[in-house]
């Protein structure tokens, strides 16, 4: 049998964002573990409030400009063009994200009454701040990868992690101040920021704000809006739950709420593939070349699903044990809000929408969200009435599913393919078949061990480690030809 080479290419780009993110994703949980633990509830509530703040102000102010960055780069064949384009979306990006963070300064009073938390008072400033340095902190990074300082990039994330972590563990060993964790996040994005900036300048691609041509905003603007209602409607669909729960519970019931429903790093591959294949598809849509679009994002598709399905179904059979260890005992009264929401971290791939962003198509996907949040709304007053806190979370899930098939219909359309020519229907049924007949033999294995008093991180080893290996052998080699394919299809662009 011979052996897969992955040579030079977008598989060997992710591969090493993937090393490097899988230690600082595992760094970020061990700073979330640490504040789950030290914080009380009600503190750590008060700074998840802020956190949902900044996530709702981000998104709003962003306007679709990380996607715009990478379509008018790619789409600009004369340099000067290209660095004009730019210039006038980061002008814009700091225009409307300062704008955004007075509003949120003015409306201070009416969001300490929303979350009927007067505490959050002194910390809305840093609400007000780090939207636009997050904001901008991404579109450096897209810079950063079409640069082909990819490598660089992985190195950065470390390194902010390990600071990360070593600050928290200082701030609760003594202070114990959500300021002072919030301050120190401000600190990071700054210096990371002006790292950007030197890194892109190094690359020959300076970004000179100076620049704005005001007449061509109205071309980015029309790119960049229907982007900019997806952008922000995702982020509300999103989070549309928690805001929920802030508003009918209290800050201790958020606070449970918001780590049972936390992003954990099952869509590791996902985003690392995203990154790196962003730019080619880009190119490849650009240039009319649809088979190899056509490949590219079968290759992807079939790498997201297979390894976030094997994660989240690992996680699964083990998790009460995986909620202990990231959030200790203090949290898990959510244990079913987080099962739930691994199951919308294993669709999520789906919602990847690399293809419609890179045809232009932000029309389609501001419909799509739209029609998703609504949906998301009806379904989380109906089911929160139903079942409680678990309704919530389960509206997240079917919202996730519904998007992802339109995105991915609306992908096949627009490559001018079939569904069938995106996914092997044949081994989907298959592979989905292995993942439920294991997660069920494994979690019962699970709650045995469990009633024999093993060790709770030592059933999480056995059982994840067991799930691995098992699908491993069984579909091992299948991931590893469609890592190659991504390879052919970009180490010679």
């Amino acid at each position: 049998m011979s052996k897969i080479r992955f040579g030079r290419g977008a598989s060997s780009d992710a591969i090493l964002l993937m090393a490097v993110k899988l230690v600082t994703t595992l760094l970020g949980l061990a700073t979330t573990r640490l504040l789950s633990e030290y914080l009380s509830k009600y503190d750590y509530g008060t700074y998840s409030q802020i956190l949902l703040i900044v996530s709702i102000a981000s998104s709003a102010s962003i306007l679709g400009m990380m996607d715009g960055v990478n379509y008018f780069y790619h789409a600009s064949p004369n340099p000067e063009e290209r660095e004009n384009n730019v210039a006038v979306i980061f002008a814009l990006q700091c225009m409307f994200g300062a704008g955004t963070g007075c509003l949120i300064l003015l409306l201070s009073s009416p969001l300490c009454a929303y979350f009927d938390n007067p505490d959050i008072r002194p910390l809305i400033i840093f609400a007000a701040a780090l939207p636009l340095l997050q904001n901008l902190m991404q579109m450096l990074q897209v810079m950063v990868i079409s640069t082909g300082k990819a490598s660089l990039l992985a190195l950065r994330n470390f390194g902010v992690s390990v600071i990360r972590l070593l600050i928290v563990l200082l701030v609760i060993s003594s202070v114990q101040n959500v300021a002072i964790v919030l301050l120190t996040t401000l600190v990071l994005d700054i210096g990371q920021i002006l790292l950007f900036f030197f890194v892109v300048r190094r690359a020959g691609c300076k970004i000179r704000v100076r620049k704005f041509n005001k007449e061509i905003v109205g071309k980015i603007l029309r790119y960049c809006a229907p982007m900019a209602v997806f952008t922000f409607i995702s982020a509300l669909n999103r989070d549309i739950d928690k805001y929920l729960v802030a508003l009918w519970t209290d800050t201790e019931t958020l606070a449970v709420y918001t780590n049972a429903s936390k992003l954990l790093p099952f869509d590791i591959v996902i985003t690392s593939f995203t990154t790196v294949l962003l730019p080619a598809i880009s190119k490849s849509v650009a240039a009319a070349e649809k088979d190899r679009s056509v490949q590219l994002y079968r290759s992807f598709l079939e790498i997201a699903y297979i390894s976030t399905a094997v994660l989240c179904c690992a996680a699964l059979s083990a998790s009460p044990q995986l909620m202990l260890l990231l959030y200790s005992n203090k949290y898990m009264d959510g244990l079913t809000i987080f099962c739930i929401y691994i199951m919308v971290d294993m669709i999520r791939f789906s919602n990847t929408t690399m293809v419609l962003s890179a045809a232009g198509k932000t029309g389609r996907l501001m419909l799509f969200s739209v029609g998703a949040v609504a949906l998301n709304i009806v379904l989380n007053v109906l089911l929160f009435r139903l079942i409680g806190l678990e309704g919530l979370a389960f509206a997240t899930w079917i919202t996730t599913l519904v998007l992802g098939v339109c995105i991915v219909l609306a992908g096949a359309r627009e490559l001018g393919c079939k569904l069938s020519q995106l996914f092997d229907c044949k081994f989907l049924l298959l592979f989905a078949t292995e993942n439920l007949a294991l997660t069920c033999i494994l979690y019962r294995v699970q709650q045995w061990l469990e009633r024999m008093d093993v060790h709770y991180v030592l059933i999480l080893v056995i059982i994840c480690g067991c799930y691995g290996l098992t699908m491993l052998a069984l579909n091992g080699r299948r991931l590893l030809r469609a890592l190659k394919r991504v390879n052919t299809y970009t180490e010679t662009n």
